[in-house]
């Protein structure tokens, strides 16, 4: 917290000149409870919130912190499921659900759709069903392979949709020249993203299967042999 700071005028601090800084407090539900029920960084946080000081380690005296701001989140899913009202109450609070098919084909059709738009006519017309059947593949990888006590990692949210559209972003105009090697290198990437999480092999041949099905859904025109071969090493 002290780091980005500097020291005004006797036990003053805060950001450099006239700046304002934030502090981005992320999964701010986690701090584990002590036997006497709190939690020592939420208790840190609060004390700012309060009364705008913190104590400094060496000399144990106040230093007074301001032009600062907090912005925070939290997971529903996982941590304490407890957070102290009385710094609950300093926020203002927001709940956002898991964005829906629309939002998402906006979300990854801007950077997707824009990053190819340079590219081979042919692949630059892509991205609209690239991008639907990469939410259908998702879709159907957080169907078919749930959560157990030994599979703990099978939960599957927005953050490996973006890692796989990720990847397609580092393609090369040189190297992708027809669409059919566009399908090749998604689906090169998607493996990555969800087939290397899997554990048995039967759970890897299960997803090949959604994979082509998929693929074959929405690419129908392009050959087997082009886009499925075995294994797709793609650099």
């Amino acid at each position: 917290l002290e780091a980005p700071l500097e020291k005004k005028a006797g036990k003053n601090y805060g950001p450099p000149g006239q700046k304002k800084l934030i502090y981005f407090v992320d999964d701010i539900n986690m701090p584990k409870l002590d036997p006497y029920m709190t939690q020592t960084p939420i208790a840190l946080l609060r004390q700012h919130f309060d009364y705008g000081h913190w104590y400094d380690l060496e000399k144990l005296q106040h230093k007074n912190v301001g032009n600062t701001q907090y912005l925070s989140c939290m997971n529903p899913t996982a941590g304490s499921f407890f957070i102290n009202p009385r710094l609950q109450r300093h926020f203002v609070t927001y709940a956002v659900g898991f964005p829906g098919p629309d939002s998402l084909m906006t979300i990854y059709s801007t950077f997707v759709g824009a990053y190819l738009k340079n590219f081979d006519p042919a692949v630059a017309e892509r991205p609209t069903k690239l991008i639907g059947a990469g939410l259908e593949l998702h879709n159907r990888v957080a169907g078919s392979f749930r959560k157990t006590a030994i599979k703990f990692h099978y939960e599957f949210n927005v953050r490996h949709l973006t890692n796989m559209f990720q990847g397609i972003l580092y393609a090369k105009k040189e190297q992708i020249k027809t669409p059919d090697k566009l399908v090749k290198l998604w689906l090169h990437e998607a493996e990555r993203t969800y087939c290397d999480l899997l554990m048995t092999v039967d759970d890897c041949t299960a997803y090949k299967q959604i994979n082509k099905e998929v693929a074959k859904k929405y690419f129908p025109q392009d050959k087997d042999e082009q886009i499925f071969p075995n294994p797709n090493i793609f650099c």
